[in-house]
């Protein structure tokens, strides 16, 4: 166990040396397979076991305490440059990018809080929220195509500065005002996030969106940002687009100072949800972190407290993130996450905190180094032949790997597909059973009409409450589990070192019943046919009045007795045909409120099969990632790869020693 894990630290030092590259940034080089680098022993289990940071209490977002914190500002500047010379060594262009990234982010004068989070979270309304108006777009589709970062200024204002060297001045409220740098309905990618326009500079230090993609800033009037003397970054939604809109978020995060991640309470907190929050969050040092749990109005007030208390629960191992409730959109005032970032950015140590991020990210940059070295000395000593038949084998190795990553992806579907249509048929058995007793109660109505206007949706609401459960329990979550646990297995066998996944634990499922349409009402014939009777009764005085009757009695008695079987037959008759009336709608009715119920069961384990989807594709990457780099490395002569790997090994140890003595 190295220096990082003896000493209790911040919860942005959590990561160490032998952390999956791909948790740590794209730049990251391969690590080696067989894990062997002198000096580096950790593994990133041991580092998510990381004990709270020391003056930061358990489930606390409140600025960390400085005392006994190491500051290491002055050494940050020459570990920079001693990491750079290394990677320039060994050829590693990208990881020389990101350690200038991190060397110019040093220098910048703002307080930078990224939001970010998964697209349809609501991370554009809660900036508005925060700012108290509509300055950014929203919408239920993803929206935000770039990041933008908000700053104080004297008047609201959207500077947009393209990638072929033009800028654009706008006003936020104007009708095309976010016109080319938001989603609209329908429309593809074309702007940003792309590739087609020529690079940019990074003019903002790190964090910059990827190169073809606009810098856009909003600058906003209001007293309450510009006492903050911070930014506000809107990012992507993760999901929401290509993989340099995810790679926009990845080197916002590494630049950010404090993080907001944004989830929404109306669905739970899924496997790519936790693994942003680690993978890009935790183990990029972020100091200042929460959870925000957006659209709390849209539930019932009984359910928002069993919501956060979820989120919490799910995020219950990681002791120094607090979850916080967002305020309702359009709210105005104080809130608990406007404290939170008040707290962020209120901080007089934003030197020693930043420093300290970037030197852990730069000791995480050397770890992995290391290992690349390392590999690269063993690549070394092959000979011409050996390094042929070495990249030979790769080749085959990788064309079956990725034929075998080909086929997970293909029998991942097939699971899908029938954990779906296993509960489309379990569902179809249960509505017809439940149409048959519902047919058996009717039947047995006095009132088919009252039956259907006050027994039936109650009656409907608690069996469509049971068939969710019950599809739940034992059709759902067993299925998703075991999907879950067969992609752990199959992963495994490509990559070792791959971390379990999960399967959630419940999917909330609902059915409500939609009941439309009108049914007969027979009160008028009712009270028709009781006028019918008595009318009899007077039809039979007037008969015997007419023929001078010695008993007029008699006459009435029998006209009223006749004029009621009469009118009762009606009445059955009437009523057989409300029966019918309703049984017609009743099918119909059952069959709707149970094809909404099994649209949604689709949906959710269409989500649940999407994240285990992103998971497969997350390991594919991280696969790719740890192909042997011999040949390429080998073609480097007169590197001294042994020491090289000792040299970045001990820079590494020696940052991290610094930041925990």
């Amino acid at each position: 166990m190295d220096a990082e894990q003896d000493t209790p630290t911040v919860a942005s030092d959590r990561a160490d040396a032998a952390a999956p590259p791909e948790r740590h940034g794209a730049a990251a080089p391969p690590p080696d397979p067989a894990g062997a680098v002198p000096g580096e022993d950790a593994s990133a289990a041991d580092a998510a076991a990381i004990p709270p940071a020391a003056g930061v209490p358990a489930g606390s977002c409140a600025v960390p305490l400085v005392d006994h914190v190491p500051d290491v500002t002055a050494e940050t500047s020459g570990w920079l440059r001693e990491a750079r010379a290394l990677a320039e060594r060994a050829g590693l262009e990208e990881v020389v990018t990101v350690l200038d990234e991190l060397s110019a982010g040093r220098g910048r004068p703002t307080f930078r809080i990224a939001v970010v989070g998964e697209f349809n979270r609501g991370k554009s309304t809660l900036l508005n929220t925060l700012l108290g108006r509509d300055l950014l777009p929203t919408g239920p589709l993803p929206v935000t195509r770039t990041q933008v970062a908000v700053r104080a200024g004297a008047e609201d204002a959207l500077t947009v500065e393209w990638p072929d060297g033009r800028r654009e001045t706008r006003r936020p409220d104007a009708p095309d005002a976010w016109h080319g740098l938001a989603f609209a309905p329908d429309e593809p990618d074309t702007v940003a996030g792309t590739t087609d326009r020529p690079g940019t500079a990074d003019p903002a230090g790190s964090g910059a969106p990827t190169p073809g993609a606009p810098v856009v800033t909003l600058t906003a009037a209001g007293e309450w940002l510009r006492s903050l003397g911070a930014e506000l970054l809107d990012t992507p939604g993760v999901n929401s687009g290509s993989a340099e809109q995810f790679e926009q978020v990845r080197k916002a995060l590494a630049g950010s100072d404090a993080a907001l991640f944004v989830v929404s309470a109306l669905s739970p907190m899924g496997v790519t949800e936790r693994h942003l929050l680690e993978g890009e969050v935790l183990c990029r040092h972020v100091v200042f972190a929460a959870v925000v749990v957006t659209m709390l109005d849209l539930l019932e007030p009984a359910e928002r407290e069993a919501a956060m208390l979820d989120i919490q629960e799910r995020l219950a191992d990681l002791s120094a993130i607090r979850v916080l409730p967002a305020p309702a959109p359009g709210a105005a005032g104080p809130s608990v996450v406007r404290a939170a970032v008040e707290e962020f950015a209120a901080t007089d140590q934003r030197g020693l905190w930043r420093d300290r991020r970037i030197a852990a990210q730069v000791a995480d940059q050397c770890a992995a180094l290391s290992r690349f070295a390392a590999t690269a000395l063993a690549a070394g000593r092959l000979s011409e032949t050996e390094i042929e038949e070495r990249r030979a084998a790769a080749r085959s190795a990788a064309e079956a790997g990725e034929r075998r990553w080909e086929q997970l992806r293909i029998d991942l579907t097939h699971r899908q597909l029938s954990v779906g249509a296993t509960a489309r048929d379990e569902i179809h058995k249960r509505r017809d059973d439940l149409v048959e007793r519902l047919r058996w109660e009717l039947e047995r109505a006095q009132d088919p009409r009252l039956w259907w206007q006050r027994d039936l949706p109650v009656r409907l609401r608690r069996e469509l409450a049971l068939i969710a459960g019950e599809c739940e329990r034992t059709i759902a979550l067993p299925a998703l589990a075991d999907d879950a646990r067969w992609l752990d297995r199959e992963i495994a066998a490509l990559l070792p070192d791959a971390p379990a996944g999960s399967a959630p634990s419940e999917l909330r499922l609902t059915a409500e019943p939609l009941i439309s349409g009108e049914i007969s009402d027979l009160g008028r014939t009712r009270l028709l046919n009781r006028l019918g009777a008595q009318g009899g009764a007077i039809v039979g005085y007037l008969v015997a009045a007419a023929r001078s009757a010695s008993m007029p009695m008699i006459y009435g008695a029998g006209f009223s007795i006749l004029g009621g079987l009469i009118a009762e037959a009606s009445i059955r008759s009437a009523t057989e045909e409300q029966r019918r009336e309703v049984h017609a709608v009743l099918v119909r009715v059952v069959g709707e409120s149970i094809a909404a119920f099994q649209r949604q069961t689709a949906e959710v384990i269409a989500e649940v099969h999407g994240e285990l989807f992103e998971r497969l594709d997350r390991s594919r990457r991280a696969w790719q990632q740890a192909a042997d780099p011999a040949a390429a490395s080998a073609e480097r002569p007169g590197t001294d790869w042994e020491d090289l790997a000792r040299s970045a090994a001990s820079l590494a140890t020696r940052i991290r020693t610094a930041m925990h003595s």
